[in-house]
């Protein structure tokens, strides 16, 4: 199931659960047992989660099995400055001005489980973060460093929260990649699988660089 149609689906359930929660409560005398009330406070707190679980897929892009999801080009503009080019999904783009000798890019993926996992809802992804790294310790200690965002905040923020609290039928998982080195004119493919992020070199200096780099 896309994520469009699985927001759609979840807002209208939330909708109809938390509607028929308080329709519930506006009648006492339906409410015959504390039981009962328990259920439907019950019911209510399920639909406000299908919904928060709705508006936060709309900040994610699906994932199914093994994916590019972006393309890296670094440009060398000065010693251990570069200008690094995201070409991502859906025409997203960016270019930010990173700090080092390798680059990285973090992800946030979200699993679905439990009733979601039975919907057949695909899993989710969203590019958080891209920064720069010095191979030397000294620098990395005392040179300043670039991280740049790749994408707004949204509250309530699921990810965070199960990250923190474990919630129910969801799996956050950081899709953090080792880093690469940059080198002027590579090019690199990141892949997304929902166990994590890797970067394939694509042209002949991106190979050149990995080649360097693992001697």
């Amino acid at each position: 199931m896309s994520h469009t149609l699985a927001t759609i689906v979840l807002a209208a359930a939330g909708a109809v659960m938390v509607i028929a929660g308080l329709l519930f409560f506006r009648h006492p005398g339906w409410l015959l047992t504390w039981l009962k009330g328990t259920v439907v406070f019950g019911v209510i707190l399920a639909g406000l989660y299908v919904l928060v679980i709705a508006v936060n897929l709309t900040s994610y892009q699906s994932l199914v099995g093994m994916q590019t999801v972006a393309t890296i080009s670094t440009q060398r503009q000065a010693e251990q400055i570069w200008e690094v080019s995201l070409q991502g999904q859906n025409d997203i783009a960016a270019i930010r001005t990173l700090q080092g000798d390798q680059w990285q890019i973090d992800a946030r993926i979200i699993r679905f489980t439990g009733p979601f996992r039975w919907l057949d809802i695909a899993a989710g992804y969203r590019l958080e973060r891209l920064s720069g790294r010095y191979t030397s310790l000294e620098q990395e200690r005392s040179a300043p460093r670039t991280a740049v965002g790749l994408s707004e905040d949204i509250w309530p923020d699921l990810w965070q929260w199960d990250q923190q609290y474990n919630l129910p039928f969801l799996e956050a998982v950081d899709g953090s990649m080792t880093f690469m080195p940059m080198r002027d004119e590579a090019v690199f493919e990141v892949k997304l699988s929902a166990s994590g992020l890797v970067a394939v070199p694509v042209n002949d200096q991106a190979r050149a660089a990995v080649q360097f780099w693992n001697q």
